[in-house]
């Protein structure tokens, strides 16, 4: 193991690769300006620092949580103070997005992979175990889902969004639990769904064991890094408010941050994608804008970490946010009134026309069928959203069912 410190309580930021500022925890958390970069959409620069009780929402976006967050404080619990502050450093120049921290700890080099390789694991070891152990010093990921990021060469014949064959890259891998099994399947289904349906996806892998779910960056494309900002950010939220929202806000948050109407009819295709698809995850966290250097041109990232959560017995059956005050997973009429709202051009079109397409990839796919129920599952999910047909029964959620 490289020689960690013992606590990180200063960490210099840079935000798109040039100065912006320092963060302290001197007891309460600090972030000075000193140079005016900002690093947040809601962050402008000031004179004055920002002072926060806990990290401040856009130094938070990417740690990690559940699985990954409780390896790693195992792991250096003998070495070192495993804190948000510390967490962050761990992030180095290799968190999603345009932010970058220098801190105690230093960089390590650590040799390339290749795609298959990873996709076409044969050894009797969980390869996740041994890339979680190699990597979780170089970059991490938000989330409760087991995921590390690891460097790799893209070998697979596949072509990457917006790179070359063979060129080395960052890519995002998963796994799954017991209490979720096949959960990498799951995804691979969904995002190729929303696929289909036009949403444009990062690319994505499904290993030969079923074991591995592997997924590009967004934030890099034609070697540049974005700034990717997600709702909890946008909203000032805290990563633990995530579900705390409604889709209503959602809406308008879009709007208010892109000003674009086309942004906000895509906001709203993906809400409908997330409702008919069956995915009651789809929480504030996993939804981000995305803007250049410039940070004029702000518009959505594409879609990502989606999963049908309907399947699963440990999860209720209620969506992350609220629609028309409730958690219920919405019929037409619904989906309809919210497009209504923001102006959404024939809101009912574009609800058929995602549920169509739906239809139509779940009828053709083949990895649908390694999942007992999934496609029965997803097609009912897709009726139950086209009905005419509400119930307002109430329910009580339980967030602590949720997970990434």
């Amino acid at each position: 193991m490289v020689e960690l410190p013992n606590k990180i309580s200063h960490i210099q930021v840079k935000a798109f690769n040039i100065e912006s500022g320092d963060l302290t925890q001197p007891g309460h958390f600090s972030y000075q300006y000193t140079n005016k970069n900002p690093v947040s959409l809601t962050m402008k620069y000031q004179q004055a620092p920002y002072n926060h009780g806990s990290l401040h929402p856009i130094f938070s976006q990417n740690l990690p949580e559940g699985y990954v967050r409780r390896y790693i404080s195992e792991k250096l619990r003998r070495h070192a103070n495993i804190n948000d502050m510390y967490l962050l450093a761990l992030q180095l120049d290799k968190g999603i997005g345009h932010l970058s921290y220098t801190s105690d700890i230093e960089k390590t080099d650590i040799g390339q992979l290749s795609l298959n390789e990873i996709l076409n694991w044969q050894g009797k070891e969980n390869l996740f175990h041994q890339l979680l152990d190699r990597y979780y010093l170089n970059g991490l990921v938000s989330g409760v889902q087991p995921k590390v990021l690891v460097s790799a060469i893209n070998d697979t014949g596949k072509p990457s969004i917006g790179r070359s064959l063979l060129q080395q890259e960052d890519f995002i891998i998963k796994t799954y639990d017991d209490e979720f099994p096949l959960l990498t399947v799951n995804e691979y289904v969904c995002m190729e769904a929303a696929r289909a349906c036009g949403l444009a996806p990062s690319q994505c892998w499904l290993s030969d064991d079923l074991r591995t779910f592997i997924t590009e960056r967004f934030d890099q494309v034609h070697g540049k890094r974005l700034g990717i900002e997600d709702f909890t950010v946008l909203m000032g939220k805290q990563g633990d408010e995530k579900y705390q929202s409604s889709y209503e806000m959602l809406m308008k948050a879009t709007y208010i941050f892109t000003k674009s109407d086309v942004q906000l009819k895509r906001m709203y295709q993906y809400i409908v994608f997330s409702c008919l698809i069956g995915n009651g995850d789809a929480h504030l966290k996993n939804f981000s804008v995305q803007y250049d250097e410039s940070r004029k041109d702000i518009i959505l990232t594409p879609p990502y970490d989606i999963t049908h959560t309907l399947i699963y017995g440990t999860i209720d059956d209620k969506m992350a946010l609220k629609l028309n005050g409730a958690k219920l997973f919405p019929d037409k009429k619904q989906l309809i009134k919210l497009g209504k709202i923001y102006n959404v051009d024939r809101p009912e079109v574009v609800i058929e026309k995602i549920a169509d397409t739906i239809r139509d990839y779940i009828n053709s796919s083949t990895e649908v069928g390694i999942i007992e129920g999934l496609k029965d599952s997803i097609l009912g999910s897709v009726h139950c959203g086209t009905s005419e047909k509400y119930s307002t029964k109430g329910y009580i959620h339980d967030k602590k069912k949720k997970f990434d």
